[in-house]
C-alpha cells in the first residue's frame, strides 16, 4: 500500500535507488578498502593485525551508531539524523584519507562506522513510512538488491584504485560517495515521518522506543531469523577464502570471481522474492527461505562430514544457501517494521544490531573452530540456518496469538 502522503513525490524508482545507496554505506565501507590493507601495513610500518583492527573498530561504530540513530529518527524525523550521519561519514573519510599514522586511521574508521550506521537504519525506516505489507517486502528486496551490488564491485574497484593511486584513493572514493549521498539527500529525499506521527518522547526517554519491541516475542523471532541468516552469510565471508584456496585449490588471483558468483546468488534471491512475495505473502516467503537455507546448509555439512570436498558438489548448495539470505532479510525486516510502525527507527536499529552483531559472532566462530576450513564453515552455516528455522517456527506460534497493540 502506497502511503497517501508520499504520492506527491513523482519518482518511485529514484526513491528505491536512493534507499539502496544509503543502505550501501556499510558494505561499501567494508569491502572497498580491503585490497589496500597490505599497502597500509607497509606504509605505516605496523602489523597486519593492527591494520585489521580498522575493520573491527568500524563494526563497533556501526553497531553503536545504529542504536542511537534509530530513536533519533523516530523522534526528529528521517532527514536530519541522516544528514548528521552523512556529514560524520564525510568527515571520517577525510580523516582516513589524510591519516598520518595508524592511530589516526583507526580513529577515523571508528567514526566512519558511526556515521555509516545512519544510512541502513533510516533507509529501512523510510521503507516502512512509505509502504506496508507485501509491497514493503517487495521494495525491501529491491533496496537490498541495490545494496548487494556494493560487495560485488567494491573489492574489484578497490584493487584498481590501490594499484593505480595507492590505498588512500579508496578513502577518497568513499568521500566522493558521501558527497553524492548528501546531494541526493538535500535535493531529492523528502521527509517521510512528519511531526504528527513522531512520538512525543522527552530526550531523557529517547531509548524507550526499544522496550515495546524487546517485549514483543514475535519481534524477537523476526530478529532471530534475520540475524541468523546474516550469521550464515558472515560465516561464508570469513571461511570462503580458505575453503576455495586450500580445499578447492583455486588460485588466490581467481578467488574474487567465485566470491562474486555467490554474491550473484544473493541478487537472484532478492529478485525472486520481489516477484513472489506479492503472491504468497511475507510469512510464506520467509518460511520457504529458512527451509531452503537449512536444507542447503545441512547438505553441505553432511558432505563435509563424509569427506566429500569436490567443488562441483559443494558450490551449488552454497549458491542456493546464500541466495536465500536476501529473501529472509527482506521479509523479516518488513514484518518487524509492520508490527512497530511508530518505532520504525528503533526497530530498524535493532535489526541492524542483530544483523551485524550475530554476523560478527559467526565470523569469530569460524576463526575459533579448528576442524578444517570446509567443515568449520559448513558447521557454522548449518547451525545458523537451523536457529533461523527455529525462530520462524516460534514466529508462527506467536502470530497465532492476538496481535500486539503497538
Amino acid at each position: 500500500m502506497f502511503n497517501q502522503r508520499y504520492r506527491a513525490h513523482p519518482d518511485g524508482t529514484l526513491m528505491i535507488i536512493m534507499l539502496g545507496v544509503f543502505t550501501a554505506f556499510a558494505p561499501l565501507s567494508i569491502d572497498l578498502y580491503l585490497p589496500g590493507m597490505p599497502a597500509m601495513e607497509a606504509d605505516f610500518g605496523v602489523s597486519a593485525g593492527l591494520v585489521q583492527q580498522s575493520l573491527s573498530l568500524f563494526f563497533v561504530g556501526l553497531a553503536g551508531g545504529q542504536l542511537l540513530y534509530g530513536p533519533l529518527a523516530d523522534r526528529f524525523g528521517r532527514r536530519y539524523p541522516l544528514l548528521a550521519g552523512s556529514l560524520i561519514y564525510l568527515a571520517a573519510g577525510l580523516l582516513c584519507a589524510l591519516a598520518p599514522s595508524i592511530e589516526w586511521l583507526l580513529a577515523g574508521r571508528l567514526l566512519q562506522g558511526f556515521g555509516a550506521a545512519a544510512g541502513p537504519v533510516i533507509a529501512r525506516a523510510i521503507v516502512r513510512d512509505v509502504y506496508a505489507g507485501r509491497r514493503a517486502a517487495q521494495v525491501m528486496s529491491f533496496v537490498i538488491l541495490v545494496m548487494t551490488l556494493a560487495p560485488l564491485i567494491a573489492p574489484v574497484v578497490g584493487g584498481w584504485l590501490t594499484t593505480a593511486l595507492g590505498w588512500r584513493a579508496n578513502f577518497w572514493a568513499l568521500v566522493a560517495f558521501a558527497v553524492i549521498c548528501l546531494v541526493m539527500l538535500l535535493m531529492a529525499l523528502p521527509e517521510t515521518h512528519p511531526a504528527e506521527r513522531r512520538p512525543r518522547t522527552a530526550l531523557r526517554h529517547l531509548f524507550a522506543g526499544y522496550l515495546p519491541i524487546l517485549r514483543d516475542r514475535a519481534a524477537l523471532a523476526y530478529l532471530g531469523a534475520g540475524g541468523m541468516a546474516f550469521a550464515a552469510l558472515f560465516a561464508y565471508v570469513a571461511g570462503s577464502p580458505f575453503v576455495y584456496t586450500r580445499v578447492f585449490g583455486v588460485a588466490e588471483s581467481n578467488f574474487g570471481y567465485f566470491f562474486a558468483l555467490n554474491v550473484i546468488g544473493l541478487l537472484i534471491g532478492n529478485l525472486v522474492n520481489s516477484r513472489l512475495v506479492m503472491h504468497f505473502g511475507q510469512q510464506i516467503m520467509l518460511t520457504a527461505g529458512v527451509l531452503v537455507m537449512a536444507t542447503a546448509s545441512v547438505s553441505m555439512l553432511v558432505m563435509a562430514l563424509a569427506g566429500i570436498t569436490e567443488q562441483w558438489l559443494i558450490t551449488p548448495a552454497l549458491f542456493v544457501a546464500l541466495g536465500t539470505v536476501g529473501i529472509i532479510a527482506a521479509n523479516t525486516v518488513s514484518g518487524l517494521l509492520d508490527r512497530h510502525p511508530r518505532h520504525a527507527g528503533a526497530a530498524s536499529a535493532l535489526f541492524g544490531v542483530a544483523q551485524f552483531g550475530l554476523g560478527a559472532l559467526s565470523a569469530v566462530g569460524v576463526g575459533l573452530v579448528s576442524v578444517g576450513p570446509l567443515l568449520t564453515m559448513t558447521l557454522v552455516m548449518a547451525a545458523a540456518a537451523l536457529v533461523a528455522t527455529a525462530s520462524v517456527i516460534a514466529l508462527w506460534w506467536q502470530l497465532r496469538r492476538p496481535a500486539l497493540a503497538v
